[in-house]
């Protein structure tokens, strides 16, 4: 079996590829990364002592893969597309990246895909809750919800999404798209709000909240190890041509989030509640995706947030530079 992950080096890409190498270190890994800023090949150092055999390839998706490239990636049974610019805030002061590398590179690994890879078993797509659009009240977005992004990094990835369904149903390229909402582990990229939390109950700072009191915003929180799990899941159980829901089992507000994190470390929280929302509309206070899907088929998030979060901060408390 061989199999590319893009964005390997990345926060959920670096976590995916950790997951399937201790499961099947006899697959051969292909990794593509441009190593932009959210990259860190230190997620990568744990395969010098691996027995999984892993080749690093450094290429921007925002150009088509040249022929050397073509020729060392070789041909594939999956390929996971990690590989995104993934923040808002980023997003809002300059969209132009993000059109790069989640549409233009999600279209040059396609067409690579279409022209060199006549034995692809499947073409995971790793999109976010975010094409929904913001969840008002107490709703649910199932799968196959309409597109109403937001922001730019919604937008890239609704785009990203959609010519993805155009090349399996006319290029016979065949893929599953994923949805999901907030990953959390180790390693993650400081500008994240869990790494955010901690970093500032570490220095005894003050927490910004995007929100008031009465309406902090809510998320559903996932560990990275148990999406690529729900990926592997679907290799077995998914259909081609669909679109699942990966979610954490539980809601969490932002504001409990921070007092969930502060009560594991053992320290009382500063909070500021700032109405971001108000003057960066882009920012949606609730997003929420339906499971059922998912649950219904057997599959189930196997890491409960408490544990995610428990390991998050142990982790960061030895690291210290991940901060």
């Amino acid at each position: 079996m061989r199999v590319l992950i893009t964005g390997a080096a990345g926060f959920i890409g670096a976590h995916a590829l950790r997951y399937f190498a201790d499961k099947h270190p006899e697959w051969a890994y292909v990794l593509i990364d441009r190593l932009n800023y959210a990259a860190a090949l230190d997620r990568l150092a744990w395969l010098q002592d691996h027995p999984a055999r892993a080749h690093i390839v450094h290429h921007d998706l925002a150009a088509p893969l040249p022929d050397q490239v073509v020729k060392r990636v070789g041909e594939l049974d999956y390929v996971f597309h990690f590989a995104a610019e993934t923040h808002v805030d980023r997003s809002l002061v300059d969209p132009e990246p993000f059109v790069q590398s989640n549409v233009v590179g999600t279209f040059n690994l396609l067409e690579f895909c279409r022209l060199h890879q006549p034995r692809l078993k499947m073409f995971f797509q790793v999109s976010t809750d975010e094409v929904y659009g913001s969840a008002l009240g107490d709703e649910v977005h199932k799968e196959w919800a309409p597109h109403r992004p937001s922001n730019p990094y919604s937008a890239t990835k609704a785009a990203a999404e959609d010519l993805c369904y155009a090349w399996e149903h006319s290029m016979g390229v065949p893929v599953i798209v994923t949805n999901t909402m907030n990953n959390v582990g180790p390693m993650q990229h400081a500008e994240k709000f869990v790494p955010r939390i901690i970093r500032a109950l570490l220095r005894d700072d003050i927490i910004t909240v995007h929100g008031s009191p009465g309406e902090p915003g809510s998320r559903k929180y996932l560990h990275a190890r148990d999406h690529a799990a729900a990926i592997e899941f679907l290799m077995e159980h998914g259909r081609r041509g669909r679109r699942y829901n990966v979610v954490g089992a539980e809601e969490v507000t932002n504001l409990e989030m921070v007092n969930r994190v502060a009560a594991l470390m053992g320290k009382v929280p500063k909070v500021r509640f700032v109405d971001f929302h108000a003057t960066r509309p882009g920012h949606d206070r609730r997003y929420a995706l339906d499971g059922g899907l998912m649950a219904r088929m057997g599959w189930a998030p196997p890491t409960p947030l408490v544990d995610a979060l428990r390991e998050t901060i142990e982790f960061a408390k030895a690291h210290p530079e991940w901060l």
